[in-house]
């Protein structure tokens, strides 16, 4: 079954906005959540210092957040009780287009899980969020 999907984002500055909603209309078919999530990872503006957390609907109203991507970060993290072998299209509703939202946070300390090891991408970006994580 072919999914409808419909990305949209928060706008990250005032020259952002003049582009909002930023909205990318794709098609999946057979795809997995995990597999899903790792595609759209380059969906939202790879910016240092950033952080973007993924939840469906189309303003991210509609449950609990999926995923957190940084481009500091090796991969996306998905977040506790998301299955990602869950075929998409299980998620899709019957009545419309399965929609999802990335919202824009400062800083790549992660709720899901550590921060990636030091050097992994910056030094001292890595240092700094592992000394953050650990006075949570």
């Amino acid at each position: 079954m072919t999914v409808k999907v419909v990305l949209t984002r928060d706008s990250v500055c005032m020259g952002d906005d003049a582009q909002a909603p930023h909205q990318r209309d794709v098609a999946f078919h057979g795809a997995t959540l995990g597999e899903f999530v790792a595609w759209v990872a380059d969906y939202p503006p790879r910016m240092r210092g950033t952080r973007w957390v993924m939840s469906r609907g189309w303003n991210g109203a509609e449950g609990a957040p999926i995923a957190e991507i940084s481009p500091e970060w090796e991969k996306p993290r998905l977040m506790a009780g998301t299955d990602p072998l869950a075929p998409l299209e299980s998620l899709a509703p019957a009545d419309g287009d399965l929609s999802f939202f990335f919202k824009y946070h400062a800083g790549t300390v992660p709720l899901a899980g550590p921060p990636d090891p030091p050097g992994s991408l910056d030094p001292l970006a890595g240092r700094l969020a592992l000394w953050l994580a650990e006075r949570r």
